[in-house]
């Protein structure tokens, strides 16, 4: 059975490859052969570092750039020879792009004025448009007399007044501090939600990518590494990659040993060990396990159902961030471990001097083991 099209796909790229020739002859790949789908009202965010892909992918499927190979479907066409003028898509770019000698009003309906929307239904859904994104009253004033967050709504809102089956945003808030982004996260969340369009958005900065995303994309070398929940990427990362691109991790390696039934212990190089629950794998495996910093309590919970192990060593650094009091400790072959700290953990590390021998208790449950 074909499915509707309320809950079919709005996009569907299928082994999407592009190749670009460098200025010395070679070819590199920037997109590898990606599959990739959007659900309707979804918002998906592809993260990665420069270079991965991200971007890219998002100018294939506004149409700014061409597959060499695989196709991309939007609302079940096939887009490959379409221009991007004729694509059901809009993009909010990171310069906003704003034409400096037309006022708010006049850029917001640019693009209904080209298909020659009659003017009083253009004046409406400016308008319109303009109260969504919390800039109505402003027709008349010019992109330079506005702020960046104001000229950040004014391109959202040139966005939307065409009624995109799908919006495109390539980083639209890398250039605005960290409160005004931070306000401009939720604002876009909220819009997102109130549209009912998907959203495919692209940025390097993984908080963003957290806050925002029902799922995220993970790119590297013009692969997806990894696609899911923003929980799904953060606690259980497939590989190495992910597990240290994605947020602050501890990374351990080493050889399993069985140890006390439903226990093991992994026997790291340095001749550390780390407890934990027993995976599924031989004893014999080399493993990677990771442990976020925030797993980490100074307390050992006494009424905890699950069982705790801990690692000790010496304060080696600490830092005040917050809620948060962030430290190293360092164990007696040397490796430093990070931990996050809240609440009573934070005050008693306050107390504590560089140097002071400290002990570290975390969950045997709380190691996630990934891949090489």
């Amino acid at each position: 059975m074909k499915p509707s099209s309320a809950t079919a796909p709005v996009v569907e790229i299928r082994r999407a490859t592009k190749r670009f020739r460098t200025p010395e002859g070679q070819t590199v790949h920037a997109l590898a052969g990606i599959d990739l789908s959007v659900n309707p009202n979804e918002f998906v965010t592809l993260l990665g570092p420069s270079g991965c892909g991200k971007t890219t992918l998002l100018r294939t499927i506004s149409g700014f750039e061409a597959l060499d190979d695989g196709s991309i479907h939007i609302q079940g066409r096939a887009m490959n020879h379409i221009p991007p003028h004729s694509r059901p898509v809009n993009t909010v770019f990171q310069n906003y792009a704003l034409f400096p000698h037309l006022s708010v009003g006049d850029n917001v309906g640019y693009g209904l004025a080209v298909r020659k929307v009659p003017r009083r239904e253009r004046e409406m859904r400016v308008g319109e448009a303009l109260e969504m994104v919390g800039m109505n009253g402003m027709q008349q004033r010019s992109p330079g007399q506005l702020s960046g967050g104001q000229q950040q709504r004014v391109a959202l809102a040139r966005a939307i007044v065409n009624r995109p089956a799908l919006l495109l945003l390539d980083e639209p808030l890398s250039a605005l501090d960290r409160h005004l982004r931070q306000t401009m996260q939720r604002e876009l969340k909220s819009l997102q939600s109130e549209l009912g369009i998907a959203f495919v958005f692209v940025t390097h900065d993984q908080e963003e990518a957290l806050t925002m995303s029902d799922r995220i994309v993970v790119l590297n070398g013009g692969h997806i590494q990894q696609e899911g929940s923003p929980s799904e990427i953060y606690n259980r990362p497939v590989n190495t990659f992910v597990a240290e691109f994605i947020g602050e991790s501890n990374r351990f390696q080493g050889m399993l040993e069985p140890f006390d039934g439903q226990f093991s212990r992994l026997r790291l190089e340095d001749g550390d060990t780390l407890t934990l629950m027993s995976p599924a794998s031989g004893a014999a495996d080399a493993l990677h396990v990771m442990l976020r910093p925030e797993q980490f309590c100074v307390h050992k919970p006494t009424e905890a159902a699950e069982e705790y192990a801990s690692l000790c060593g010496r304060l080696a650094q600490k830092a005040f961030v917050g809620r948060d009091m962030e430290i190293t400790l360092e164990t007696a072959s040397g490796r430093p471990i990070k931990a996050a700290l809240r609440g009573h953990d934070s005050r008693t590390l306050a107390e504590r001097n560089v140097g002071d021998e400290v002990t570290l208790w975390y969950a045997t449950s709380a190691p996630h083991v990934i891949a090489a």
